[in-house]
């Protein structure tokens, strides 16, 4: 579950780095890209992003339980 969830993430930053070097260049040479392109592609990041960070948040405890909790105390 957490290398889906690192896969989401990761996947998430490399499309809003690739659209940040796509709008880079396409201040040079304006017209190639659209803006509802770009916008729709920010959107898919940012669900692949808060995804990724849901399931890295959940690893299978029960909600509101730390670490702590769940161990058995040695005294």
């Amino acid at each position: 579950m957490q290398r889906i969830a690192c896969t989401l993430i990761g996947g998430a930053l490399a499309v809003i780095c690739g659209l940040v070097a796509l709008l880079l260049s396409d201040a040079l040479a304006p017209g190639r890209i659209s803006p509802m392109l770009a916008f729709y592609a920010a959107c898919l990041a940012g669900v692949l992003l808060i995804l990724g960070l849901a399931l890295l948040e959940r690893r299978g405890a029960p909600h509101g339980m730390t670490l702590e909790a769940r161990q058995p105390f040695s005294g």
